[in-house]
């Protein structure tokens, strides 16, 4: 494992799972990430119990039959997309173990494999920052070469219980949207991770009343109203937070942006959790979704930033937390050998346990029925 959080869903069963990274691996004509879920807990669930089939990791793509994990070459400000099936009749699946299939499968306190195939990355590229958008930047992980893995440097237990964190900061209740007082909310600031290359908020948005939910959270603080309408991909997500470094001259830092290229949909869509998966559950009392702002770096030495919230009074003194770095897990690449798979519309791969490491790699010659996506950092 070269990466790994803890992240509550958001679609009213709050079953915590840890979702984790363990290698960024190149084959032949292409990329391939390796990363995993395993349930941690979940209301009346025991060891073994299958979650409930409702269970929604918050990754998926509306109207398209791929998902919001890329990985990114920050430098070159490149964006690498899962490949997806060239055929219209295809669904235009990417090449990868479905999200919707592997949600259906899960047990508490069992790892699941997946995997999902890129395009090839720069030769000279050795590490990339992977983007599972409903929880922080996976920072700095090591790409091995074809036919290799990274070693771990120590045993992981992907199934221990998750650390308690304390909330960093939290708002007054507010009504959203606030000309019209329509509902109440709160929202807590839960971690604030720095890197080199970017910067992840995590963040609750917790619903106090019942109301509207988010169909429509297109406003301040929740979403960024300061990009046009018709540049937006998606309007309603985790744009609107900002920060600022204590003691800074200069601006607040906003929502990193991306061009969208896939299926010539163009536009922009921000690095941060889609909140149209929640919408509807989010309408009742009680009810709270974890999700992540990614924004530019910060300063070197930056030991804590206020954050901004349009409209609602600055959350000043957050305490800033190194992002880990994804190669101090890995003692360096390892020969091994895989199996390969087909991605076969009828029998689509539903993830992989972990005995079964390093997992089946996608077979080279079903990547020319597959389209590269890579799109551009913006910011």
């Amino acid at each position: 494992m070269v990466g790994q959080a803890v992240w509550t869903s958001g679609d009213g069963l709050a079953i915590q799972l840890r979702i984790a990274v363990h290698a960024v691996r190149r084959i032949e004509g292409g990329t391939v990430l390796d990363w995993s879920v395993t349930p941690l807990r979940g209301p009346n669930l025991g060891v073994g119990d299958a979650v409930p089939q409702g269970l929604n990791l918050g990754l998926s793509r509306f109207g398209e039959g791929t998902t919001n994990v890329f990985l990114i070459d920050a430098f070159r400000r490149k964006v690498y997309r899962p490949l997806t099936h060239a055929q219209p009749r295809e669904l235009q699946h990417c090449l990868c173990s479905p999200i919707w299939l592997a949600q259906r499968s899960l047990r508490v306190g069992q790892t699941t494999l997946l995997q999902v195939a890129y395009p090839e990355i720069p030769e000279g590229l050795h590490t990339v920052d992977v983007d599972i958008a409903t929880v922080p930047l996976f920072w700095h992980v090591p790409v091995t070469p074809i036919g290799m893995v990274p070693q771990a440097t120590s045993p992981t237990e992907l199934s221990r219980p998750a650390e308690r964190s304390p909330v960093l900061a939290s708002t007054a209740v507010f009504g959203y949207p606030r000309q019209r007082q329509q509902q109440q909310f709160l929202i807590h600031i839960d971690a604030v991770l720095a890197s080199s290359t970017f910067t992840s908020l995590q963040w609750s948005l917790q619903s106090v009343t019942r109301g509207d939910g988010l169909e429509a959270a297109t406003l301040p603080p929740i979403a960024d109203d300061g990009l046009e309408e018709t540049k937006r991909y998606n309007a309603v997500a985790a744009t609107g937070p900002r920060i600022v470094p204590t003691n800074a001259r200069s601006g607040p830092l906003r929502t990193r942006l991306m061009t969208t290229r896939l299926r010539d949909l163009g536009g922009l869509e921000c690095l941060c959790s889609d909140l149209r998966l929640w919408a509807t559950v989010m309408r009742s009392p009680r009810q709270t979704v974890s999700v992540v702002t990614n924004l530019p770096a910060l300063p070197n030495g930056t030991t804590s930033v206020s954050v901004l919230l349009p409209g609602l009074p600055t959350l000043a003194r957050i305490p800033v937390t190194p992002a880990p770095d994804g190669t101090a897990s890995s003692a360096g690449p390892l020969e091994r050998q895989s199996k390969a798979w087909t991605y076969t519309a009828s029998d689509p791969p539903a993830g992989w346990s972990p005995d079964q490491w390093p997992t089946p790699l996608p077979r080279s010659s079903q990547l020319n029925s597959y389209v590269a996506t890579v799109d551009d950092l913006v910011g």
